[in-house]
């Protein structure tokens, strides 16, 4: 079916986006089924590998999708016993690494934000080439990326991460 295309190319092609799909998503899991979703669907019309815009396109829409279902009705994971998930019996003092630290201030930024900042830092995306993507004005993504990265940084200061410059060893008085 795909007889241009290599194997490399195509893996690439799904790996980029699936690193897209986790910038929408919160959960791998989703994000995994998100490009599955989006893979079968891009291909389902061409006899030819889809290119990076229809695939991300593709994964866009379908985030969308059930972005709206969800909206419409709330689901509730539970345990083995019933519980709601989001409710633990008991707590723990663990200090959270700044990785963890980051993925959760991450996940606190709305979608399009975290899309934005993805698109721009990770993937390296112009704004006007993220505009086309998105389909929004350069100016709304030029906000989007400077909130999103302010949203961070008052995230990461708030769980009382030192940034990188000043974990230098320096003396402070």
């Amino acid at each position: 079916m795909f007889s241009r295309a290599s194997k490399q190319s195509i893996e690439s092609l799904i790996q980029t986006g699936y690193r897209y799909a986790c910038a929408l998503q919160n959960d791998s899991g989703e994000a995994q089924g998100l490009v599955h979703e989006a893979w079968l669907r891009a291909t389902r019309s061409q006899k030819e590998t889809p290119d990076k815009a229809l695939l991300f396109r593709c994964i866009r829409n379908i985030h969308i999708d059930q972005y709206r279902r969800t909206q419409s009705i709330r689901f509730s994971h539970t345990d083995d016993l019933g519980r709601d998930a989001g409710e633990q019996t008991g707590a723990f003092d663990v200090v959270e690494i700044p990785d963890a630290q980051l993925e959760n201030a991450l996940h606190q930024l709305r979608d399009t934000e975290r899309e934005a900042l993805f698109l721009s830092v990770v993937e390296g995306y112009t704004a006007i080439e993220i505009a086309k993507l998105t389909g929004s004005t350069r100016g709304s993504v030029l906000s989007l990326i400077h909130r999103a990265r302010l949203k961070l940084k008052q995230l990461m200061e708030e769980d009382n991460v030192v940034p990188f410059k000043q974990d230098l060893g320096r003396g402070q008085s």
